[in-house]
Order: C-alpha cells, then structure tokens, then sequence
C-alpha cells in the first residue's frame, strides 16, 4: 500500500514540476514582450503576417532613405535663403555707396575704390558657401570652387574715360550669360565659357523625392542676378578712375552702375522668390513622407506590437497559477514524508 501511494506521489510530483517549468516559461516570455512592447522573439506569434510585416519594413525604409535626401535639399534651401538675403543686403549697401559717391567733392575723400572692393569681396565670400565639402553655388559641379580668386583681384573692365553704351565691351544692360545664349563667361567664373551652361548647371540640380518623382533645385553664380550685381559694383569701382580728371563723365559711369545695380536687385529678387518656392515643395513632400511613415510604423505596430494591457493579465494569471503550483507541490511533498514515515 506505502509502495502504491509512494508511486503516485512521484508521479504527481513530476506532474506538477512540469507544469511549473511551463509556467515560468511562459511568465518569462510575458515579461520580456512587456519590457519589450513586442510579440515574442523574432516572427514567433506574427508569422501568419511575416510577408506583409516584410513589406511594410521594406516601404517604410525606403520613405526614410527619401525623406532623409529630401531635409538634405531643404537644409541646402534653407542656407541659399540665408546667403541670397546677405547678398541683397550687400548690393542695398551699394545703392547707398553709388549715392553718396556720386558727388565728386564728397567722393575725392571717401576712398570709393576702396569700398568697391570690400563690397567685391563680401559677395565672393558668400558666393563661395559650402555645405560641408559642397560647394553652394557651383550647382551640379559642386566640388569646384564658382569663382576664380577674390573678386577685388578682377582687372579693371571699363577703361578711364570709357563710355556706357558706346565703348566696346561697355554694354547697357550688360549681356549676361544664359543657358540659351552662349557669350563668354564672366570673368570671376571658375570655367571656360564653351561649358559655362552645362558645367555650372544653370538649369538647377534635382533628385529623386520619391518612386518616379524628381524635383529640382539650386541656385547658380552664373545666374544672372549676381552677374550684374558683381557687374555693377566693378563699373562703379572702374568709373573712379575718371574722378578728379573727368567729373562729368564720372557721375554718368555712377549712374550707369545704379541702373545695372538696380536690375540686379530685381533679378536678386526673383532668384529668391524661386528659391523660397522650392522650399515650399520640399516641404510639401517631406510632411507627405512624414504622413506615410507615420502610416507604416503603425501598421507595422499593429502585426508585431504586444497588447500591453492583455499580456499584464496574462502575467498576473500565470503569477497567480505559478503561486498556486508552489503551493500545491509543498503541500504533496510534506504529505508524501508522513506516507514515507507510515
């Protein structure tokens, strides 16, 4: 009879061993999806939705390697922005200076040559902005330097006594570079002019925003706005040579700068206005990568995320199943000894 009841003791024992073992294990798991917020490890109680769990991660990465290009290109709007504004503050300082200057007498003390260039090389200094080893305004040929050396270095252009409009080479308006007509190249441009079009990508540089869907943007210093801001602060500067010996004509290259200097304003203006709208579209497809990765994280969220609420009841339950188990088997185990002794 002791032999009996000793062997379903030890039966029931190992019963209840097993059963404890699987409770702890499955109040491991628990515990690990509630610090974890995830189903079990790997595809583990997602499996049915693996593929479509696949997708979903493959989407949202290529969103992120997109939406990362494109806060890439808003950064670089941002910097144009910044640097076009201190380049129209600059040439609204040169205003001032042909203004004040255009009077001889005032001029003969002012040293006006001398502001020229500091104007010259305060603009080349910005034209020559760099977003990390990129250079800003060199558009698709970002790796070269726009310019060829400071812009005070640049020789006289307009001659003493020289007249706008009549002399060779002193045209009015001046004729700017353009992508449909080839002249020679600026003088400050570092390249040669049977490739300024295509080197210096006047058309804007692009990249892909998303599947299919390109965008362009950039800002040139072939462009002409800086073309004839520069222009007109060396012809303001060039025009000194004639005070003191020929007032009259002087004030006429003055004027004659004024005027190239308010074209370029205008010009400046609308390079701007173009500018802010391409980051406006940047924007607009950034907010929609945004939109669709907030989309796809949740439904990914929904195929691998654990229920917290439901696993913090599960855990409770096998906390108090587990608790009851001890229970049970040191209750067995001291019932088993009094047999043993009987």
């Amino acid at each position: 009879m002791v032999a009996i009841t000793g062997t379903t003791q030890l039966a029931s024992q190992m019963a209840m061993s097993r059963n404890i073992s699987l409770l702890t294990t499955m109040l491991n798991q628990k515990n690990q999806q509630l610090a974890s917020g995830l189903k079990l490890d790997g595809l583990i109680g997602v499996s049915a939705q693996a593929q479509e769990l696949g997708s979903l991660k493959s989407k949202l990465g290529t969103v992120e390697n997109y939406s990362s290009a494109v806060q890439t290109a808003i950064n670089r709007t941002d910097l144009y922005a910044l640097s076009i504004e201190k380049i129209i503050d600059l040439a609204t300082d040169a205003q001032s200076m042909m203004i004040e200057n255009r009077d001889p007498y005032f001029a003969s003390t002012s040293a006006p040559a001398t502001q020229a260039s500091t104007l010259l090389d305060q603009i080349g200094s910005i034209l020559q902005t760099k977003d990390g080893d990129r250079y800003l305004f060199s558009a698709s040929n970002y790796s070269d330097n726009p310019l060829n050396d400071s812009l005070s270095a640049l020789p006289t252009l307009y001659a003493a006594g020289a007249v706008p409009g009549v002399t060779a080479g002193y045209d009015d308006p001046l004729q700017v570079v353009t992508s449909a007509v080839p002249l020679n190249q600026p003088p400050y441009l570092n390249t040669t002019a049977t490739d300024v079009q295509n080197f210096y990508d006047i058309d804007e540089v692009g990249l892909y925003v998303d599947d299919n869907e390109k965008l362009s943007y950039g800002v040139s210093a072939a462009e002409s706005g800086f073309q004839r801001l520069i222009d007109a602060v060396v012809r303001f500067r060039d025009a000194t040579a004639d005070l003191g010996t020929d007032d009259e004509n002087y004030q006429a290259r003055v004027d004659d700068a004024a005027k190239q200097l308010n074209t370029a304003i205008s010009e400046l203006k609308g390079i701007a206005s173009r500018n802010g709208y391409k980051q406006q579209q940047l924007e607009e497809v950034q907010n929609r990568h945004a939109r669709s990765k907030d989309l796809l994280t949740i439904r990914i969220g929904n195929i691998q995320n654990a229920d917290t609420a439901e696993v913090s009841t599960s855990i409770a339950n096998l906390q108090t199943a587990l608790e009851a188990s001890y229970l049970v088997t040191s209750q067995t185990l001291a019932l088993s000894l009094v047999n043993y002794l009987r």
